[in-house]
């Protein structure tokens, strides 16, 4: 006899609550990691600053500040899928939200997210010359929140997918042949 892995069905009132825990998240953390497929096939992952979209833009949407030339920049051009991770400082909250970068070389939209306009630590025309924006269309959240995620805590995951029209449903969990979610 095969033991069938339980799979939850949640109703669209708890995927608005997991929404809104993966809102609260992002907004008390905004350094995030910034995850990366590496020219070499493997995966790179660093610490970024990340902010809401241009006004207008979707909610969900990210923008980074980056080095025009650093290494992260090079391996988005090539695969263009990322992952952003926060945690809450709390311990008890997880999101990750993955989606498409696209490389934003604009100098008026760089300098929205410029510190201070200008960062006297930098030389005169540093982030001009140097710097462009990243901006992270969102497809998929993945949210670990105590309390809002299955129990036992972290032994699952609640991934969330955008439709084409913007609604949010949940994936259930793809396990191999012959393995329960229990094990």
């Amino acid at each position: 006899m095969t033991t069938m892995p339980l799979i939850p069905q949640y109703t669209e009132a708890q995927i608005v609550s997991f929404l809104a825990a993966a809102r609260e998240t992002i907004a008390a953390a905004p350094i995030c990691w910034l995850a990366t497929r590496s020219l070499e096939g493997g995966t790179n992952a660093r610490a970024v600053n990340s902010s809401a979209g241009a006004p207008g833009s979707d909610e969900w949407t990210r923008r980074l500040l980056v080095r025009r030339n650093s290494r992260k920049v090079a391996e988005m051009r090539a695969a263009p899928a990322v992952t952003l991770a926060y945690q809450h400082f709390s311990g008890d909250r997880w999101v990750a939200l993955g989606g498409r970068a696209t490389i934003i070389d604009d100098v008026v939209e760089m300098r929205t997210l410029w510190p201070g306009g200008m960062d006297p630590r930098f030389p005169p025309g540093f982030a001009d010359a140097n710097m462009i924006v990243i901006r992270v269309d969102v497809d998929r959240i993945e949210v670990h929140a105590r309390g809002l995620t299955a129990e036992p805590f972290g032994t699952g995951r609640t991934l969330l997918e955008r439709h084409p029209g913007g609604s949010w449903r949940y994936i259930p969990i793809s396990l191999p042949v012959g393995i329960s979610a229990l094990t």
